[in-house]
């Protein structure tokens, strides 16, 4: 005997085509996060001061390609779209920190910040289209105490 559905609209099983375009949007969006991480560390340029080590929050940079990675296989993979939303907000906070730290020593870096964070916010924005909704909603779950057949 089945059950029936809980939500009143049917469930496709089928990947969207907006779940697809957030899932290539987002890992689209790892390159230029990459290429600052990678530049970071390749050209010395973010030194600390006193250790002549590298400043703590540059490991922090590495984090970032990864973390919107992880959000991108996590959605297609049909498990939610909070982690995408997380590694936007992060991309976001680092190009806001870079503009806010060039502000604070008086350079104009122009737009460039704000680049390596448009991908990952245009790949949340489309991952939280009703579509990518019900799919991800459409993921059929096990309930403690079931077993599966």
């Amino acid at each position: 005997m089945t059950r029936p559905s809980p939500l009143p609209f049917p469930t496709p099983s089928r990947i969207p085509g907006l779940a697809i375009a957030a899932a290539a949007v987002g890992a689209l969006g790892v390159l230029p996060l990459a290429l600052v991480a990678v530049l970071a560390f390749a050209l010395g340029g973010v030194q600390g001061d006193s250790s002549g080590g590298r400043d703590w929050w540059t490991f922090a940079l590495l984090l970032l390609p990864l973390l919107q990675l992880f959000g991108v296989s996590w959605l297609v993979v049909r498990r939610g779209r909070w982690p995408l939303v997380l590694s936007a907000a992060a991309a976001l906070a680092f190009a806001g920190l870079v503009l806010g730290t060039a502000a604070s020593v008086g350079q104009d870096v122009g737009a460039g910040p704000l680049l390596v964070a448009v991908c990952p916010v245009i790949a949340a924005g489309l991952a939280f289209s009703p579509q990518v909704g019900a799919w991800l909603a459409g993921h059929p779950r096990r309930v403690r105490g079931e077993r599966t057949a």
